[in-house]
């Protein structure tokens, strides 16, 4: 499956500098660089705080058929996710005036009711509740987060009622900026009885 991504195209032409090297250790550097934060953010609200690539999404095709997307901003994973045949439903309380597909306005938590959907979370605000009232509110049996663990995205009750109800089963490494070490991850709810 080859994807058209003009993200990850612009992101392997920037300088190496820009992106992290895995092996080492996250700098907090990067919160000293108001230049490189503005720059990265420009870049965020026009793609995504992520960059995907095909192994990303051919993850997502291999454990969802339907997404629900909570915080899609301008759809980029949306839209990638469409390419590869998986029917997505995008949500964002703000959409940027410029959106890759169709980005609902509102925080989505009603169309997570009964839905049979994957819920697809992509580097959720820090120190929000939106990816906690996402997670409370879906019924559902699968979630594909992308971002930090426990770090930079999200809150810490978000994390811990995302690893009491759900088990890791897959995972994909994915380019990364500098000072930044998120991947995807794949989780199943657990059966109840178990922990």
């Amino acid at each position: 499956m080859t994807l058209s991504n003009p993200y990850l195209e612009f992101f392997c032409a920037l300088p190496v500098s820009f992106r992290r090297n895995p092996l080492l250790p996250i700098s907090s550097a990067e919160l000293a660089l108001p230049d490189w934060l503005s720059l990265k953010g420009a870049v965020a609200r026009h793609f995504s705080w992520a960059v995907p690539n095909d192994e990303a999404i051919a993850c997502i095709r291999r454990h969802a058929a339907s997404v629900i997307e909570i915080g899609a901003g301008s759809g980029y994973w949306a839209w990638l996710m469409r390419q590869a045949g998986i029917d997505v439903a995008a949500f964002d309380t703000d959409p940027p005036p410029f959106t890759w597909v169709e980005v609902g306005r509102g925080d989505g938590l009603g169309a997570l009711n009964g839905t049979k959907r994957t819920l697809f979370l992509c580097w959720p605000p820090w120190r929000a509740d939106m990816a906690l009232n996402a997670l409370t509110a879906y019924r559902g049996t699968c979630v594909i987060y992308v971002g930090e663990w426990m770090l930079g995205a999200a809150d810490t009750r978000f994390f811990a009622l995302l690893a009491s109800q759900f088990e890791a089963v897959d995972a994909v490494q994915i380019p990364q900026w500098f000072a930044r070490a998120d991947r995807l991850l794949v989780f199943r709810r657990r059966s109840s009885g178990t922990v």
